[in-house]
């Protein structure tokens, strides 16, 4: 029964920290995949900036070479370009910003999680040792108690051997005294019957 218990305690225990071990690779696989996905949009994002603003430059450089005489147009035209550059670099920005905040968040929650998953599984753990500590003393308490419930069996069958040869021994002298008491009162029927 003892075996039965420690096996289950031990069991449960290894149970428990594969538990906490999956748990751990599994926040682990995930949050490399957000931090992946996140890069991924950034550098995606980046490029397409940094292509319009090629674009642009290009553009804005053959206008120039086409055009040298119409200088205010070549100014409206740098102006106009350099604003719509400012403006992608702000929404480029403001889209890494919230990205990086939405995955902030993703961590946060995820650490949370496992931090959960963590504190049941240890729980479960403690659970496991007590069980193993309990069934463990139980089982060494057995142990050095074992010889004296040996000489308690041997005693008891001692006694009862002693109660059972007095039980005899007096039993036979009741039945001697019973066959002596006969025999005298046969023997007094005899002398009167001879008298």
């Amino acid at each position: 029964m003892n075996k039965d218990k420690v096996n289950e305690a031990a069991w449960s225990l290894s149970k428990s920290v594969r538990e906490v071990n999956q748990a751990i690779a599994d926040s682990a696989v995930a949050a490399q995949e957000r931090n992946l996905k996140f890069l991924q949009g950034v550098f995606e994002t980046g490029v397409e900036v940094l292509k319009t603003q090629a674009e642009d430059t290009r553009a804005l450089t053959q206008e120039l070479v086409e055009q040298p005489q119409k200088e205010q147009g070549i100014f409206q035209s740098v102006a106009d370009s350099a604003v719509a550059a400012q403006e992608r670099n702000v929404r480029y920005t403001q889209n890494v910003l919230q990205s990086g905040t939405e995955l902030l968040k993703s961590h946060t929650e995820s650490t949370r999680t496992l931090v959960q998953t963590m504190i049941e599984q240890t729980q479960k753990q403690q659970e496991a040792f007590q069980m193993l500590a309990r069934e463990s003393f139980d089982a060494h308490v057995e142990f050095l108690y074992a010889p004296f419930s040996y000489y308690e069996q041997t005693l008891e069958t001692a006694e009862s051997i002693a109660r059972q040869g007095v039980e005899t021994a007096q039993r036979i002298t009741r039945q001697g005294i019973d066959a002596a008491q006969k025999a005298t009162r046969q023997e007094k029927r005899a002398e009167a019957v001879t008298k």
